[in-house]
């Protein structure tokens, strides 16, 4: 049997998610939970994601990090609104989900490779 280790930023991104979830549905002050909920609601999934694709300029990664991580906000936030189930709550639990599906997407890909 083989022992695939998976990297260190994949298994940062995939702690640091339902992490700073947690910490945002327990509460923080003002200032902290705005920077915790960019990183949760944008970057955490965008930086994710990004990390699927073969992307190695620095600059078009960094936009594409923030455009995934809007757009799945986008459509998290808009699937929540039309199924009437709209709750700032819910949308932070689902982008953790969200980033921790890609960080396993990644570790197979890891694993692949």
């Amino acid at each position: 049997m083989k022992l695939h280790r998976v990297s260190r930023p994949t298994l940062a991104l995939g702690i640091a998610a339902p992490v700073l979830s947690l910490i945002l549905l327990i509460g923080l002050p003002v200032p902290l939970q705005a920077l915790a909920a960019a990183a949760v609601l944008v970057l955490l999934p965008g930086q994710a994601m990004a990390r699927l694709t073969p992307v190695t300029d620095l600059a078009l990664a960094a936009l594409l990090v923030v455009a995934l991580g809007l757009a799945t906000l986008t459509a998290v936030s808009t699937a929540m609104f039309y199924l009437t189930v709209w709750s700032w709550q819910a949308c932070v639990v689902a982008m953790g989900a969200i980033t921790i599906f890609a960080c396993l997407a990644r570790a197979r890909q890891e694993a692949a490779s």
